[in-house]
């Protein structure tokens, strides 16, 4: 027993415990993000399921409307329409279209996600097939804009050049700088466009529907228990080994 209590065997035995600690504060971060989503999958559930809100062109709050369904009437400005990059479908890489909507009887305007379009016909003079002209109503769910997150390898949609008069391609649906290349005011959200229940289309855009996506618990669980997994073997081979080590000395 003393032979276990020398120096080296102490090092041994605090290595163990650092490495025990750590597993087990692995396991415990995990299941703290466990909590997070679920917070956040309820938080998402009682905006969808909140009544739906009819958009006039009355001034809105942003925060309030996050992940809120939302219904509006008016007419695309077709010749405004950006693209979102690298928003593949299924497999198959394309981007979102993204169109102003004109908001009917009001002087303001909305961002209208319309959904996924092939890869081939991301170019802008090609968008003019998927037009829609004439007074719609959108359904969708509202979002705030999508200003650049801070981090040094976030890539930056750049300034116009010179002769541009804006940007046709986008990483994100970033409002106040898209607001720069349109003159009408732009709410400070934007719509994404669900599919129409009961309907199915192939035809892009194509609206995406995400929500189980977004409700999803991810591998928080599986991965805590995994954690766990890898410091009860640790406590038990190590066990074992002190055990066969005293019974060597005796």
């Amino acid at each position: 027993m003393k032979n276990l209590l020398t120096g080296r065997w102490l090092i041994r035995h605090v290595l163990v415990l650092i490495v025990f600690t750590i597993l087990i504060n692995l396991g415990l971060w995990q299941l703290r993000r466990l909590e997070q989503r679920r917070a956040l999958n309820a938080s998402i559930l009682a905006g969808l399921n909140a009544p739906v809100v009819l958009l006039t062109g009355e001034e809105v709050d942003p925060d309030e409307l996050h992940r809120q369904r939302v219904s509006v009437t008016g007419t695309f400005d077709n010749g405004a329409a950006i693209a979102i990059r690298n928003r593949p479908f299924q497999g198959q890489p394309g981007v979102h279209l993204v169109v102003p909507l004109k908001i009917k009887d009001s002087d303001r305007t909305v961002l209208v996600d319309r959904g996924w379009i092939p890869q081939e016909n991301a170019d802008p003079e090609k968008w003019s097939m998927y037009d829609l002209t004439g007074e719609t109503t959108v359904n969708g769910v509202a979002y705030p804009g999508q200003p650049r997150p801070a981090g040094y390898w976030v890539p930056t949609d750049p300034t116009p050049g010179p002769g541009q008069t804006g940007l046709d391609t986008w990483f994100r649906v970033d409002i106040e700088r898209i607001q720069e290349q349109v003159d009408y005011p732009l709410l400070p959200i934007f719509i994404e466009q669900s599919p129409e229940p009961g309907t199915t289309t192939n035809t892009p855009p194509l609206p995406e529907d995400n929500i189980d996506v977004r409700l999803d618990e991810g591998p928080h669980l599986g991965y805590a228990i995994q954690w766990f997994s890898f410091a009860l073997v640790l406590v038990v081979t190590y066990t074992a080994f002190i055990w066969q080590e005293l019974k060597r000395q005796h």
